[in-house]
């Protein structure tokens, strides 16, 4: 009997561990966006519906974004590096900690952080419709040198709402890590 029970665990584990890759990245999705839709709510100073479309908008592009980048990776690394990428990020599971996985982390953080702030500017720029304002930007007046200055506002929102969403994932990650 247990010789079955073994040969059905083996023959379903691909489903298991593509659900598992597929609940953990709707998790994640899930709290960046409540994190991340909360700071912009405060910060922003609009609608929470408005907010969480924002967030939404934002790591999904992101989250496309990273699929396409480690999906490229992948097939450009030694086998030992692939194996650890995607041990880490598709089945968020490590058999060990090493420094490829922090240069990853650290990498993955930042990649995330670019183009949720891009995504951010772009949205804004087709929210605003006005193609002016892209003229004046370069004209060089001090009116918007301080639109400019309020722009690292903006960068500085997305940066402490994407840390924050971010470090809690990952410590849930580690915290399940260490646990098992």
């Amino acid at each position: 009997m247990s010789n079955f029970i073994y040969l059905i665990w083996v023959k379903y584990m691909p489903v298991k561990i593509i659900l598992r890759v597929i609940l953990l990245r709707v998790i994640r999705l899930l709290v960046s966006i409540t994190i991340e839709a909360w700071i912009f709510k405060k910060s922003f100073n609009i609608s929470p519906k408005l907010s969480v479309q924002y967030g939404m908008t934002l790591n999904l592009l992101a989250s496309f974004c990273e699929w396409i980048i480690v999906l490229n990776a992948e097939a450009i690394l030694p086998s030992e590096a692939r194996r650890q990428l995607i041990d880490y990020l598709l089945v968020e599971q490590l058999d060990k900690t090493s420094f490829v996985i922090f240069l990853l982390t650290a990498f993955n953080f930042t990649c995330l952080l670019l183009v949720k702030w891009i995504g951010f500017e772009i949205l804004r720029f087709l929210l605003s419709g006005d193609i002016g304002q892209v003229t004046k930007v370069f004209s060089g007046n001090s009116e918007e040198r301080i639109k400019i200055s309020e722009q690292y506002k903006d960068f500085r929102v997305i940066l402490v709402a994407h840390t924050l969403s971010y470090s809690l994932f990952l410590a849930l990650v580690f915290t399940l890590f260490i646990l098992k």
